[in-house]
């Protein structure tokens, strides 16, 4: 756990145990941020080893597994488990100081998945912001979408979002006569009925994939619908690739396309490079 504190062995590893346990041995007015405060509001953010608390003045506190930040703005102090923890908007905005653009959209997103914020109280935040990296916060604000449900769709949607291709509708509800929601699309264009999909193959069972593939096809054949289905290789190792068919098929159901594409993604996502 951390030095200092003695748990029971039965009590589960979680962020919120280790967090109570920082507390413990940090001095008065300690206030959880930063990745561990994101991770106690349900937002998606990369792995971190350490504990973040944050104080409203200069401390000399250093303890293996806490990293202490210090600030002169005041902090958005609330409390998530009964704990001390800056708010959503300002742990997404101290955190645009650290993580690039992708990363911090996702954690805006899924922020707005869990109900913490709205897309619209994100940005004002961020436009109010006076810390560090307040450009950074705004730009990934601006991005930030309801109804996204994973990092991976988000980061497909960035990746259109940044090659200058239209930006593509978020979770788009195909309805039965009734009203009832029947199907449910990643992302897409809803007039041209090109639905665009993440398959996270990783993480869904076989029922799961049966389901999704009945679909597809139900919808293509009595609706009409093209479907554009993106793999993590794909993504993640060959967005060069994937984005030249995203602008080629959205082309030829008529969504209207840049000639020229723009190289703004490139600076967020890898390029395999090519043996030979």
């Amino acid at each position: 756990m951390l030095p200092g504190v003695v748990v029971a062995a039965a009590v589960p590893d979680t962020v919120v145990v280790r967090s109570r346990a920082a507390l413990l041995i940090a001095p008065e007015g300690a206030v959880l941020s930063h990745w561990t405060a994101a991770r106690l509001w349900g937002g998606l953010v990369p792995d971190n080893e350490w504990v973040h608390v944050a104080f409203m003045r200069d401390v000399r506190f250093r303890v293996g597994g806490v990293r202490t930040h210090r600030f002169r703005h005041r902090l958005h102090i609330t409390r998530r488990h009964g704990l001390p923890v800056t708010s959503p908007e300002q742990t997404f905005c101290h955190l645009a100081r650290f993580l690039g653009l992708i990363d911090l959209v996702i954690l805006g997103d899924s922020l707005v998945r869990k109900s913490r914020c709205t897309p619209t109280e994100l940005t004002a935040y961020a436009e109010d912001w006076v810390g560090q990296c307040r450009d950074d916060a705004v730009t990934a604000a601006r991005l930030v979408r309801e109804r996204v449900d994973s990092g991976p769709e988000t980061a497909l949607r960035l990746l259109m979002v940044l090659a200058g291709l239209p930006e593509p509708e978020v979770d788009i509800q195909i309805v039965d006569d009734d009203g009832s929601v029947r199907f449910r699309l990643d992302l897409g264009y809803r007039g041209a009925r090109i639905a665009i999909e993440y398959d996270g193959r990783w993480h869904r069972s076989p029922e799961q994939r049966a389901k999704d593939e009945a679909r597809r096809e139900w919808l293509s054949e009595e609706e009409g619908w093209t479907f554009v289905v993106v793999g993590a290789d794909e993504l993640f190792t060959a967005p060069a690739e994937l984005v030249a068919r995203l602008a080629r098929v959205l082309r030829e159901h008529g969504v209207e396309v840049p000639s020229r594409l723009s190289d703004r993604w490139r600076a967020h996502f890898r390029v395999a490079e090519v043996a030979g």
